[in-house]
């Protein structure tokens, strides 16, 4: 996109809104969707939003709003983020910040611009992250246009302030009776996103039977629970690869190519230290969560000798070894970062393979396979 094409798509919504619009942020009203203010962990929370100029006091459609929730009371804690693709991969890569972003096309959410006598109230329901501790929280709502400028140009936008509207949540998503429901590689997602350290433990436990399927689906585990993991056990270091993510220099035009590779040059040598950081992070915890899954794999193994002459629960090992190798190879840096010849030599051995099987293993399996990037749970 050039410089000028840029210019003129934040244009255009910047005479939009003055049109209609004092010079003054948009306020959006918040108020409790039918009374309601006290809710169930995992029911949907909404509430209704209209907007209006602060000033001529006339109302604004369409008003497309986006809710954010904050913890209020002791001990209450929103749900952890999904995974990023962008995000892990710049992380993995150490490549942070990331470049410029910009896409050309129609905004989807516009600024609210049609002038109504009455609020157009509209029902907004609160997405992700959501509360899953019980106790009070704050509700507020920024525009949908803010977010969508944000994500395509990496540039704050702010046109908006808003009501707040406290909510009580009056018990818990008990987890650990709803949410714990293992069937080989099959999980409830939400289970991903309970920002626990014993949701980290339930999730690693299953390690090799998720290695029983494909091996994607086993590679997508690895993706939930370094991310959950990082976000309970290194919140400062989430953080800051957030802070990095979103600190990406601004989009240049075609015209002003070289100036835009020496800001991305100086930006990611300023940030050296903190990427190299998250990356080894990131390396270190696959790497573990691979050693642990082969671990896994040979005690089923060593636990159950009886089955040791069954044809099922002999191709089942071997299947969970050979996903097990493959997901490491998608991973960033190939397998042979992660695991040495000899530690899945040894691994193999312990498991009961036999050596004609061990060296078509290492003859047969790569170490570099197309990157597997993280997608959603289904």
């Amino acid at each position: 996109m050039s410089s000028v094409a840029r210019a003129s798509l934040l244009a255009m919504a910047a005479v939009a809104f003055t049109d209609v619009c004092s010079g003054q942020d948009i306020h959006i009203l918040l108020r409790a969707k039918d009374g309601g203010t006290s809710f169930h962990l995992g029911e949907p929370i909404a509430v209704e939003a209209a907007c209006v100029d602060p000033v001529s006091q006339q109302f604004l459609s369409p008003c497309a709003v986006v809710l954010k929730a904050e913890p209020l009371s002791p001990g209450t804690r929103l749900s952890a983020d999904r995974i990023d693709q962008t995000t892990w991969r710049d992380a993995q890569s150490g490549e942070l910040p990331p470049g410029p972003v910009g896409v050309c096309g129609t905004i989807s959410n516009p600024l609210p611009t049609q002038p109504s006598k009455k609020p157009d109230w509209r029902s907004v329901t609160l997405e992700e992250p959501f509360p899953v501790y019980p106790g009070q929280y704050k509700l507020k709502a920024v525009l949908a246009y803010d977010l969508e400028i944000s994500d395509r140009f990496g540039e704050p936008e702010t046109h908006s302030t808003s009501d707040e509207v406290e909510i009580g949540m009056d018990d818990n998503l008990s987890w650990t009776n709803h949410l714990m429901h293992f069937s080989r590689c099959d999980y409830d997602v939400h289970l991903t996103l309970v920002p626990d350290s014993d949701a980290v433990a339930a999730l690693r436990k299953h390690l090799a039977e998720c290695t029983g399927t494909f091996p994607e689906p086993y590679a997508e585990l690895l993706h939930e629970i370094v991310w959950l993991k990082m976000q309970v056990e290194q919140p400062e270091l989430y953080a800051r690869m957030l802070q990095l993510e979103r600190s990406r220099p601004p989009l240049r035009g075609e015209d002003e190519a070289e100036l835009q590779q020496r800001e991305l040059e100086q930006a990611r040598l300023s940030a050296l230290s903190d990427a190299k950081q998250i990356q080894q992070w990131f390396h270190d915890q696959y790497r573990e969560l691979l050693l642990e899954t082969a671990e896994q794999l040979v005690t089923a193994y060593n636990s159950h000798p009886n089955l040791r002459d069954n044809e099922d629960f002999q191709e089942d090992l071997d299947d969970g070894f050979e996903n097990w190798h493959e997901a490491a190879a998608s991973l960033f840096g190939r397998a042979d970062s992660y695991l040495s010849r000899h530690e899945v030599v040894n691994f193999l051995k312990r498991a009961g393979r036999s050596q004609k099987y061990v060296e078509a293993f290492v003859k047969n399996e790569k170490s570099d396979l197309p990157l597997s990037l993280p997608e959603y749970h289904q």
